[in-house]
């Protein structure tokens, strides 16, 4: 009898966690999705400071949506690699690690 309520707790864990993590889905209002999709649109990944992403909206760039939707915000930009400005060194990061970083460019494919 003891198998069977050790069973029961189990099963019944497996469904508040199911239900859990749909809940923290629906509250993030598909922003893992779109991160997916832009980490997906990305070549390779360059980590760079707070004052290189500082430079880079001073000269015009502005951060991807969805890196400012995360929790903490990321400053994510997107920027065809012969735009990356010169003196923005970045260094080359795993598009795995990206949530790591506070700031990078994410470099696309070519399109």
């Amino acid at each position: 009898m003891s198998t069977l309520h050790e069973r029961l707790r189990e099963m019944k864990a497996r469904a508040a966690i199911r239900k859990w993590e749909a809940r923290q889905a629906e509250l993030a209002g598909g922003v893992w999705l779109r991160l997916q999709l832009l980490l997906a649109q990305s070549r390779r990944a360059l980590l760079i400071t707070a004052d290189e992403a500082n430079a880079l909206r001073e000269a015009g760039f502005e951060p991807h949506p969805v890196g400012m939707q995360l929790e903490p915000a990321k400053s994510l930009f997107v920027i065809a690699e012969e735009s990356v400005p010169p003196e923005i060194a970045g260094a080359e990061i795993d598009l795995r690690d990206v949530l790591r970083a506070p700031a990078a460019i994410l470099i696309p494919f070519a399109s």
